[in-house]
C-alpha cells in the first residue's frame, strides 16, 4: 500500500517537473523569437524608410535602392521557403535575418493605400511572417506571428 502511494506521489512530482521544463523551454523560445523579430523589423524599417526606389516587388522578395555614403546601394530581401530563412543582401554580403520562418509575405501599397505590385507606384511596404522554435513532438513548440506597420519610403522622389 505504501509503495503504491509513493509511486503515485513520485509520478505526480515527475509530471510537474516535465510540465515546468516544457514551459521554461517555450518561454526561452518566445524570447529568442521576439529578439529575432525585433531585429528583422528594425532592419527592414530602416532600409525601406531610406529607399529611393523599389526595383523588385515580389510576394516573398524585395529589392530596393537607397543612398549610401559613396552612391546608391542595392539591398535585397529574399525568403527561401525550403530553408525557411529570410536573407538580406547588400552588394555581395548576405545576412540571415530570420530562421525557421514558416511563412512570409511582403505587401506593397501605393500612395492612395491600395495594394500594388507596380514598383513605380509603391509608396509603403508591410512585412508579415510567422516564425517557430521548439518541437511539436515534445510539446515545446512556440510560434510568433508578426505584422509590421506600413513603412513609408521617405526618400522616394515624387512622380512627374
Amino acid at each position: 500500500m505504501a509503495s503504491s502511494l509513493s509511486a503515485i506521489v513520485f509520478a505526480a512530482i515527475l509530471s510537474a517537473y516535465l510540465f515546468i521544463g516544457r514551459n521554461l523551454t517555450r518561454l526561452a523560445s518566445n524570447q529568442s523569437l521576439d529578439v529575432e523579430t525585433r531585429r528583422t523589423l528594425r532592419q527592414m524599417t530602416t532600409d525601406v524608410s531610406e529607399a529611393i526606389t523599389i526595383t523588385s516587388a515580389g510576394a516573398t522578395s524585395m529589392t530596393l535602392t537607397k543612398l549610401g555614403a559613396s552612391g546608391n546601394v542595392t539591398v535585397s530581401y529574399v525568403y527561401n521557403s525550403g530553408t525557411q530563412e529570410l536573407n538580406r543582401t547588400v552588394g555581395t554580403a548576405s545576412t540571415k535575418l530570420l530562421s525557421k520562418a514558416e511563412s512570409l509575405a511582403f505587401t506593397y501599397y501605393a500612395e492612395n493605400g491600395a495594394t500594388t505590385t507596380d514598383t513605380k507606384s509603391v509608396k509603403s511596404v508591410e512585412l508579415s511572417f510567422t516564425i517557430a522554435a521548439g518541437s511539436q513532438a515534445n510539446g515545446t513548440l512556440a510560434r510568433y506571428r508578426s505584422v509590421s506597420p506600413r513603412v513609408i519610403m521617405r526618400n522616394k522622389q515624387v512622380l512627374n
